[in-house]
């Protein structure tokens, strides 16, 4: 049984004990409860909600440096980091520029934010603009790829108000990498990133294995720091060669995982690179949407048809992947098993393929492989075990719960819809039927 947690909410006559947290989130002795909605904790005070910190703490006379330091302070200090504290500064930005300075124009099928005529811009301090566009840039760094609309947002409104920042953004970034890691030229490549929109170009000027050893030391440099983790990929090269994955976009960040692929050396700098840039809800900016691709993608892509070496690492992305809203991996899976087939080895692959996404679109190449005894015999010995495949390799908790109707999908990507299961049966080798209607089975629930 969850204890009650008391907390203040109200400002005015807490001013003291808000002086308090405010002064310990500066020196980091705070901490959060543990407990929803987990408040913030200081021996001899009453509990403290974020909202009511940060509003308290945005009312005081505005020195950016200052609100800065705070913001990344109080990153640190709350359970969720910067979820946690998101809303409420975004909330500072709509009562303090927004909702003043800007109206919604339109109808409900077009509707734009448009600076109102008869608010004078210049009476917007030039510090609000910097950190509204601090906090667009955070918005990318530490938030999902939606969290880009607000950005955008931000940065829309820094420029309607007369401002510079933006523009200042484009050309140096936020600053708060070093340009050693932003920048790398020679007369072999280009690479230059920009932290502050999430962009990364990469020009080869002389096709070489060394070309792409230097791109992808790069890229693992950059994605050690707090580069945003949704970003775009632009790769520009007189030679672009693509994957063997029917309908997969042809992109520079594409052709850029397909020729460096070609390089077998390299494929131990393309895993690092894999396991760097993979984020659920993050995804390559540049993709058009029904081509979204989470970071990582082509990287896994490539090196999946490479060898069974690589099985393990597509069996991860695919356990990370957005099955919400991602499908591209779909390519993936029909190209897979058209270069491994079905396996012992390659079945569990598959079967996280399968998964990865809602009601994996089935392919005819998927029930070729499934046409005689062996392959349906070691189907049904996966099926015994398939609560605990969905435990042990897919690490889904709910295992028990939901194995029947994951099981209804992969079923569903070799075999198609469930009323197609009967015809499955009747036009299979009598020998083989036995073996479809046992597949087929379901366990009544009191079975």
């Amino acid at each position: 049984m969850s204890r009650k947690i008391d907390y203040l909410v109200q400002i005015e006559g807490n001013e003291a004990t808000l002086d308090a947290y405010v002064a310990a989130v500066f020196e980091q002795r705070c901490t959060p409860a543990k407990i929803y909605p987990f408040p913030y904790q200081l021996p001899g005070y009453e509990n403290c909600l974020s909202d009511t910190l940060i509003e308290y703490f945005m009312r005081q006379p505005f020195e950016l440096d200052r609100v800065v330091a705070f913001f990344e302070k109080l990153m640190k200090v709350d359970r969720e980091g910067y979820k946690g504290i998101r809303y409420s500064f975004d909330k500072w930005v709509e009562a303090t520029i927004k909702t003043p300075y800007f109206e919604n124009v339109g109808d409900r099928w077009h509707v734009e934010l448009v600076r109102r005529p008869e608010m004078d811009a210049a009476t917007v301090p030039p510090d609000y603009i910097k950190f509204m566009c601090y906090l667009a840039i955070g918005h990318l760094k530490y938030g999902p790829s939606f969290a880009s609309v607000t950005a955008n947002e931000y940065f829309g409104m820094a420029t309607d108000l007369g401002s510079n920042e933006v523009e200042r953004l484009k050309k140096f970034g936020s600053g708060e990498l070093p340009k050693e890691v932003t920048e790398y030229k020679d007369e072999l490549v280009s690479c230059t990133a920009n932290d502050a929109f999430g962009t990364i170009r990469l020009t080869v000027k002389q096709e070489s294995v060394e070309s792409y050893l230097r791109i992808f030391q790069f890229l693992n440099r950059l994605l050690q720091t707090n580069f945003p983790r949704s970003y775009s990929i632009d790769f520009s090269s007189k030679h672009k060669s693509w994957l063997p994955i029917k309908g997969l976009p042809r992109k520079g960040v594409h052709a850029l995982f397909a020729n460096a692929a070609a390089y077998e050396s390299l494929h131990p700098l393309l895993v690092e690179y894999a396991n760097l840039a993979m984020s659920t809800h993050d995804e390559y900016t540049n993709l058009d949407d029904e081509a979204g691709a989470m970071p990582g993608s082509f990287a896994v892509f490539a090196l999946g048809l490479q060898s069974e070496a690589y099985f393990e690492l597509v069996k991860h992305y695919m356990r990370n992947v957005d099955e919400e809203h991602q499908s591209l991996q779909e390519k993936f899976t029909a190209a897979f098993v058209e270069k491994f087939g079905i396996t012992e080895k390659s079945l569990p692959i598959f079967i996280s393929c399968v998964l990865s996404t809602q009601w994996h679109r089935p392919y005819p190449v998927f029930r070729a492989q499934f046409q005689d005894a062996a392959a349906l015999t070691m189907l049904l010995n996966f099926k015994k075990d398939f609560a605990k495949f969905l435990l042990d390799e897919l690490h889904d908790e709910d295992a028990e719960e939901v194995a029947d109707y994951a099981w209804d999908m992969v079923l569903h990507a070799i075999f198609g819809p469930e009323h197609k299961h009967q015809q499955v049966i009747r036009t299979a080798p009598a020998d083989l039927q036995p073996l479809y209607e046992e597949l087929f089975h379901k366990e009544d629930a009191d079975e």
